[in-house]
């Protein structure tokens, strides 16, 4: 057999090795020790494509052209702690920080989905840079909650709300049915400020249950954070389904920033 991980040929595996799939070697290596995540089939959900309108992310779907729910979320008028934080660092050094972090987290959501593919490379910092990696350690331990995996990465959309979106994991996590949403951030936030986020997750929910008839029951967002700290929010999309609706009346009255 070959070690997953580094593609050796293990020539008289231990029972450990037969188990994880993996080489001596490599199950010494500290972020090592997960587990396999089992995956399970969903109903089939049409692909849909992701398009460019007038600057704004869209999908194209099999019911109608809809408007991406980050572009939406992100297009109304930010909270005032932003305003103030942009003010005080200046335009510049805001731009480049939020630049940076979007890169960051980039790297760190490709190396959980690798993880949760069961696929995850060996050299974390080679592969995803020493940020990413180190956001990913202080994240892998909260991940072992996470299990029989429906999507990952899967963009979907709701016909009721004619918005779509990519949403990062649908899985049960600690046993229960779950949109799940992997964050990075320079500081740890609060769920105030994480509001944002679990409106997002809240619209995964519908439009997961409207194209596939199972009903999530929780939303979860995992964050680690620059300052060395890991957060996780649940919620109940029922909780956040008022804000959901009252962002979509917001926008489409047009009292956002891209149509203003």
């Amino acid at each position: 057999m070959r070690c997953k991980l580094c593609l050796k040929v293990i020539r008289h595996p231990s029972e450990k090795s037969k188990m994880l799939q993996i080489c001596g070697y490599c199950s010494s290596f500290k972020l090592v020790n997960y587990k396999q995540f089992t995956h399970v089939d969903h109903p089939d959900i049409p692909e849909i494509k992701r398009i460019n309108l007038d600057m704004m992310r869209h999908y194209e779907t099999p019911t109608g052209t809809y408007i991406s729910i980050t572009t939406l979320l992100h297009s109304l008028p930010p909270p005032p702690g932003l305003v103030e934080w942009k003010e005080r660092v200046g335009e510049d050094v805001a731009n480049y920080m939020m630049n940076a972090g979007g890169r960051r987290g980039t790297k760190l959501h490709r190396a959980v989905e690798s993880y949760l593919s069961n696929n995850l490379t060996q050299n974390l910092k080679q592969e995803y840079g020493v940020v990413a990696a180190g956001l990913f350690e202080l994240m892998q331990p909260e991940l072992q909650y996470i299990n029989n995996i429906r999507a990952l990465e899967k963009s979907i959309y709701s016909t009721t709300l004619e918005i779509a979106g990519t949403t990062d994991c649908v899985a049960e996590f600690d046993g229960i049915l779950s949109i799940i949403d992997f964050k990075s951030s320079t500081w740890m936030k609060d769920e105030e400020s994480i509001k944002v986020y679990l409106i997002q997750a809240t619209f995964y929910a519908i439009a997961w249950e409207e194209l596939t008839g199972e009903k999530i029951e929780q939303i979860v967002i995992i964050m680690a954070s620059e300052d060395g700290k890991v957060g996780v929010f649940r919620s109940k999309p029922s909780k956040h389904l008022e804000e959901l609706k009252e962002a979509i009346q917001q926008y489409n009255s047009g009292d956002n920033e891209s149509k203003s």
